[in-house]
């Protein structure tokens, strides 16, 4: 999937993009209110790939509903849900059959 496609996602779900320097991480994933966002720290990108990463696995927490709170400091939560968001990612990124073309080609 194309880095503009997953613009056009987030627009199509009414969920607003910041450009926001967050210390230590690249983008989060917001949601207060019913109000849906996400914050990306467009300094911390090398590469368009790095932005594109990045926006999947946060619109991957909209999808898989894998918030936890801002001050959260269980452990076993933040990784159940940044797994989740992750799985996401993965899917949307690289389709089965694109992964599986690779696999054979591979053997």
């Amino acid at each position: 999937m194309e880095l503009n496609s997953l613009y056009s996602i987030a627009e199509k779900e009414k969920i607003k993009i910041y450009n926001w320097q967050i210390e230590d991480i690249d983008g989060m994933y917001l949601n207060y209110q019913n109000i849906n966002a996400i914050a990306l720290n467009y300094d911390n990108f090398g590469t368009y790939l790095d932005e594109k990463c990045t926006l999947a696995e946060e619109l991957g927490h909209y999808y898989m509903n894998a918030t936890y709170p801002a001050s959260c400091i269980n452990r076993i939560l933040i990784d159940k849900q940044e797994y989740r968001a992750k799985k996401w990612s993965y899917y949307v990124l690289i389709p089965f059959e694109n992964l599986k073309s690779a696999i054979l080609r591979r053997n």
